[in-house]
């Protein structure tokens, strides 16, 4: 023991190495096996040896500690199962920036797990997330979902509105509304609830180009409907009396 002792308030303040990294704040509130362990052998150092602790209740105290230890293995263990059995599947990651304290979501496949002390790791777009940071596990078809999604955004991003739509647009828009009539009725709802502004502006402009088709074939029709003699709306030819004739042989 030092011959000076640091004191505070009228208290000696233990400034050992293994009593600083004792106080070291954790990471979280939970107490872990080495906390037990630390605090049992607190208790058998600063006992009072006039009156020592009897041997059961040390005894007691270790099987309480053992089923501590066992449990915190049998936790691990199953994070070690969740995490192998997340290989190859598409994960949804939420880490925090240690710095800014904000939050990001990272979207991957998980190429492998990784084990480093107590931590798990997993690989995800060539870097390691922990296991904690896991946010959610999605499925193909929601993946699939959100892929189209960002895709039809893209694609209608580039169209004009409703407002400057013209009828060189004609081809584009039927080939949009092909691959959308294509997509599953779970594709086409997903766009409706995360998409829905994208979703408008394309209605809204579809139908302000099929009145400009309406039009122009409204006024091709009236063209031919012309040149046709003695046609009427009911395609009947007018009488213009005069009778035809029989043919003869």
């Amino acid at each position: 023991m030092a011959l000076w002792q640091k004191v505070e308030n009228g208290q000696i303040v233990d400034t050992s190495a293994s009593a600083t990294s004792a106080s070291k704040e954790k990471k979280n509130n939970n107490l872990d096996k080495d906390d037990f362990l630390n605090l049992l052998v607190a208790q058998m150092k600063y006992q009072d040896p006039l009156e020592p602790q009897e041997n059961t209740e040390y005894v007691s105290q270790l099987a309480t500690f053992t089923q501590v230890e066992a449990t915190e293995n049998m936790a691990h263990t199953a994070e070690s199962v969740q995490a192998s059995g997340l290989v190859g599947k598409t994960v949804i990651m939420r880490p925090t920036n240690s710095v800014t304290g904000e939050t990001s979501d990272v979207v991957g496949v998980v190429d492998y797990m990784m084990k480093e002390g107590s931590n798990i790791y997993l690989a995800i777009n060539g870097a390691l997330y922990n296991l904690d940071d896991l946010y959610t596990v999605a499925d193909s078809d929601y993946m699939e979902a959100v892929v189209i999604a960002d895709d039809f955004e893209s694609t209608v991003a580039q169209l004009p509105d409703a407002d400057h739509v013209s009828l060189a647009d004609e081809e584009t828009f039927k080939q949009i509304r092909k691959q959308y009539d294509a997509l599953t009725d779970y594709q086409k709802e997903f766009i409706a609830n995360n998409s829905k502004d994208s979703l408008d502006k394309f209605l809204a402009a579809e139908t302000a180009l099929n009145a400009l088709i309406a039009l122009r074939d409204m006024i091709a029709n009236g063209g031919n409907s012309s040149d046709e003699a003695g046609a009427t709306e009911d395609g009947k030819t007018e009488d213009n009396g005069t009778e035809a004739e029989t043919p003869t042989e």
